[in-house]
């Protein structure tokens, strides 16, 4: 029988903007979701916003390395790799990070921890080069 883990690293490697109904079989309806950027609440809220997220983007894979699973609860540390159109002038972005999951027959919490400006804000044609420039300086 696969685990939830086994079936959430399967489902992010599936994932684009046609297999987004692959979100029903992993989140409960009730979900609470986090990433740097939203706290959403609900399978129908992070669904509006993978449409969203997954609209543009030509290709995204993860790389899980490591997973420490313990009762209903999973960290999970992966290497995303992500080719979207408007970021990084179109060429791949390779971001490491980290998820927490906790579980019963599907998924009722998801928090992503990642850096926020090297997926996004320091790819976009002028904020990046403030950033990498601030970045540089520290």
């Amino acid at each position: 029988m696969e685990t939830v883990v086994e079936r959430f690293k399967q489902t992010y490697n599936r994932l684009n903007a046609q297999s987004l109904g692959l979100l029903n079989g992993l989140y409960s309806h009730d979900l609470v979701f986090e990433d740097p950027f939203h706290r959403l609440s609900g399978l129908p809220a992070l669904t509006e916003y993978f449409t969203e997220l997954y609209r543009h983007v030509e290709s995204s894979s993860f790389l899980f390395e490591n997973e420490v699973v313990q009762g209903n609860s999973a960290v999970l540390i992966w290497t995303m790799s992500l080719k979207h159109p408007r970021l990084n002038g179109g060429n791949l972005i390779t971001l490491p990070g980290s998820t927490h999951i906790r579980f019963q027959d599907k998924v009722t919490y998801h928090r992503d921890y990642f850096d926020g400006g090297a997926m996004l804000y320091e790819h976009l044609p002028l904020i990046g080069l403030v950033i990498r420039m601030i970045k540089a300086r520290v």
